[in-house]
């Protein structure tokens, strides 16, 4: 994934949507000399100074038409920026018509604020430099009104019709960067675009970008960790183990593909081998939540409480809205005794969380084997239940409540229901008739 995660299945906000829609949109001047972006096409009249101008369609069909002959190809993506708020500015896009004819290019208009031009006979290096020539004709060169992508064919594997997609790919990069940037469609840019598919769920266009991106940059380290992602979330684990190891491999510091690695031998259950990653992914980056909550749950997990309990304690306050944190904190503190200090934690969950189940069950438990608050951990055993009908733990905690609480019919009947469920809840149902039998001789 673009840009720093720690967390293997978390959704990133590196990118926008960049999708057009084939338009036809026809440039008019307004009454303040802006050209607008008319929202009824078929009632506007064509400028005659932009009759040249095309649409998305019509530049690829110049691509392969045009300039087939061509073995090399440029293409540059604008984006003027400000423009869907106050309208395109004439200058702009006179400055972009004048570029490409200068050059015997063709351009379209294949978005509300972004143009294309398509160059024959020039490489990227050209591309880039006339991508500068026209951010530099506006008045104010140092905070120009538009971002360029670059982009050249041949590029490994893709045909010509693929030129301008790939010009909005690296535009999409340099939006990355502000107004006035010129980006090369590269590696990084398509790690951005496949990253723009993973976050939409398209999980196989994110790995085909990404493999993409490999071919252009083999070295690349966050496109190999990129690639592992996609392969834990279809949970491929030897793929990903694979892609995080190559990532380690090129990038011994990365704390992403240290910690992910680790994550997917947490999935597989090798927790020995998972901390190893945690505590290494720790040691390169002091403090990470991701890594110190996971140190902490596999400590857990291995019985090794006392030591798990500083970095639960750190995770919740490097991230003080986790429910897992603190749930996991509850746990630690519970398996060391820490009644007290457990019902705190799980308080803290419940808060962030109040349809957690679980934790208010395990209140509702805490607050019982302590003896008091009986009635709020009867309101906090029947909340479990309601939420979750189908546990039969919840019902056999719910059960031990009303037991204490001396509501032995309540009790006994939640203890059966928790039996009928599997629940082990032999015992206490003898036990409840017992009482029963014994207050009715009374």
């Amino acid at each position: 994934m673009a840009g720093h995660s720690s967390n293997l299945f978390k959704h990133r906000s590196t990118t926008q949507e960049f999708l057009f829609s084939h338009s036809d949109d026809i440039l008019d001047h307004g009454p303040a000399q802006a050209v607008t972006r008319r929202k009824n096409a078929a009632a506007a009249s064509p400028d005659p100074r932009f009759s040249d101008m095309q649409d998305r369609e019509g530049l690829v069909n110049a691509i392969d038409s045009h300039m087939a002959s061509s073995s090399a190809l440029c293409a540059i993506a604008v984006k003027i920026e400000g423009a869907e708020e106050s309208g395109i500015p004439e200058d702009a896009v006179v400055a972009i018509a004048t570029l490409c004819r200068a050059h015997r290019g063709h351009w379209a208009r294949i978005g509300p604020d972004r143009f294309a031009c398509v160059f024959p006979h020039l490489a990227a290096v050209d591309g880039h430099a006339l991508a500068q020539h026209l951010l530099n004709t506006f008045p104010d060169a140092d905070h120009p009104p538009l971002t360029a992508g670059v982009a050249a064919y041949p590029t490994i594997n893709y045909v010509r019709s693929q030129l301008i997609e790939n010009a909005e790919k690296a535009l999409e990069h340099a939006s990355f960067f502000g107004p006035g940037t010129i980006t090369d469609f590269d590696a990084v840019s398509l790690n951005i675009s496949g990253d723009r598919y993973y976050q939409a769920g398209d999980i196989d266009s994110a790995i085909a970008e990404y493999k993409k991106g490999l071919l252009l940059d083999p070295a690349d380290a966050n496109l190999h960790n990129s690639l592992g992602v996609c392969h834990g979330v279809r949970k491929d684990f030897d793929n990903a183990l694979s892609a995080f190891e190559n990532a380690i491999w090129l990038s011994p510091r990365e704390v992403m593909a240290i910690y992910n690695k680790g994550y997917i031998l947490l999935l597989q259950g090798n927790l020995e081998q998972a901390l190893e990653c945690f505590l290494k992914a720790d040691t390169c980056e002091p403090n990470v939540f991701e890594v110190i909550f996971h140190i902490g749950q596999t400590l857990v997990e291995m019985g090794a409480n006392e030591k798990a309990r500083p970095y639960l304690e750190a995770a919740t306050l490097a991230n003080n809205r986790s429910g897992p944190a603190f749930k996991s904190l509850g746990a630690c503190l519970d398996n060391l005794g820490l009644t007290k200090e457990a019902i705190q934690a799980y308080k803290s969950v419940v808060k962030i969380n109040p349809g957690d189940a679980e934790s208010l069950s395990l209140l509702g438990r805490l607050y019982t084997e302590r003896g008091e608050s009986l009635d709020v951990a009867s309101v906090l055993c029947e909340q479990s239940v309601r939420l979750a009908p189908d546990n039969g733990l919840f019902r056999h905690r719910l059960g031990h409540v009303f037991l204490n609480q001396g509501k032995l019919n309540h009790a006994l009947a939640e203890f059966e229901l928790a039996a009928a469920m599997g629940h082990d809840s032999q015992l206490q149902i003898e036990e409840t008739q017992d009482r029963m039998t014994a207050s009715r001789a009374c």
